[in-house]
């Protein structure tokens, strides 16, 4: 269930970047923002992906 949601966190970021570039908004400003957009939630995703790895690494197998 986790995945599907992450699945469409992703797909809304990647489309609302889509959306930021088909506008008039000047190209170069356009490229930080995304580049900044990326990098944060980078900062946010991977860690927490890291996490969960982590965590099921350690779970006792059933």
């Amino acid at each position: 269930m986790m995945r599907i949601y992450v699945t469409f966190l992703v797909l809304f970021i990647v489309l609302g970047h889509i959306a930021m570039w088909t506008s008039d908004m000047p190209r170069e400003l356009a490229l930080k923002l995304t580049l900044i957009n990326a990098a944060g939630w980078g900062v946010i995703l991977l860690p927490a992906w890291g996490v969960a790895k982590w965590a099921a690494a350690h779970q006792p197998r059933k």
